[in-house]
């Protein structure tokens, strides 16, 4: 009877104490919990895969662009903010915590981390880079800038662990989840998302714009669109007095089309 009581006394404190350890993060404790090819048999849903009060726990992942638009492609060495949600279906969960990993086609490590929101931290585990918890987050959303890989990469995915906890110093009650999700790289030539339009038939001046631009060869009342440079439409609206305003536009470089009219123009505001 003492051995077994021993040995049950035992299990509790080493899972007590795996808790506690993975609470700063796994990675920074040499853990890895994605469930990602090549990071070992161990992921979040080992430890924290009990029944309790916080149902079913699930994961998204958003990638932003530079004017906060949603993309479902990535652009070659562009800028994203990347925010992953833990999600559980009912309770109310003291914290949360999440680790992720980005492995290109050939399921290699990319590190393209950077700037991690103050409940992350970024973390290095068997050569890999991970971004993970710093503590258990009273949040359940966590945000990291990913500048994207070079032209030619192709794929990447985004391997997640996500779990819910209820801080009872030990992972009895929590709640966990793993997910993947893949990136399509765009293509060279329709990177801007409109491909290869004639030479345009109108002007634009001033530039650089300011808060007004002046088209010439346009009609009033015909429509013009205004998109960022990855593609995402920023304006639509008409053309009145040969004039369109531009004032709602952040500074950057965007792309003009009128609509009847063939072609783009390349514009940029200060």
């Amino acid at each position: 009877m003492k051995s077994s009581l021993l040995f049950s006394i035992t299990l509790a404190a080493v899972g007590s104490i795996l808790f506690w350890s993975n609470a700063g993060g796994p990675a920074a404790n040499n853990n890895r919990a994605t469930g990602a090819p090549g990071g070992g048999g161990n992921t979040c849903v080992t430890c924290h895969n009990n029944s309790g009060g916080f149902g079913d726990v699930s994961l998204e992942i958003e990638l932003a662009d530079a004017s906060g638009s949603a993309v479902t492609e990535y652009m070659a060495d562009s800028v994203y903010e990347v925010t992953v949600t833990v999600d559980n279906s009912m309770g109310a969960p003291v914290g949360y915590g999440f680790q992720m990993i980005c492995l290109d086609s050939d399921d290699d490590n990319y590190n393209g981390w950077s700037n991690p929101s103050a409940n992350a931290q970024l973390s290095t585990s068997a050569g890999r880079n991970y971004v993970e918890h710093d503590g258990i987050s009273s949040s359940n959303t966590f945000s990291v800038d990913w500048t994207a890989p070079s032209e030619g990469t192709g794929e990447v995915t985004f391997y997640l662990g996500g779990n819910a906890v209820n801080g009872a110093n030990g992972t009895g009650g929590d709640r966990a989840a793993i997910d993947a999700f893949s990136f399509d790289e765009m293509p060279a030539d329709t990177a801007t998302g409109i491909a290869m339009l004639p030479e345009p038939e109108f002007a634009l001046f001033p530039i650089p714009a300011g808060d007004v631009i002046h088209v010439i060869g346009a009609e009033d009342g015909q429509q013009i669109t205004v998109h960022s440079m990855n593609g995402a439409m920023v304006l639509r609206t008409n053309i009145e007095g040969g004039t369109v305003s531009l004032s709602d536009l952040k500074p950057g470089f965007y792309l003009v089309e009128i609509e009847s009219l063939k072609g783009t123009r390349k514009i940029f505001k200060l």
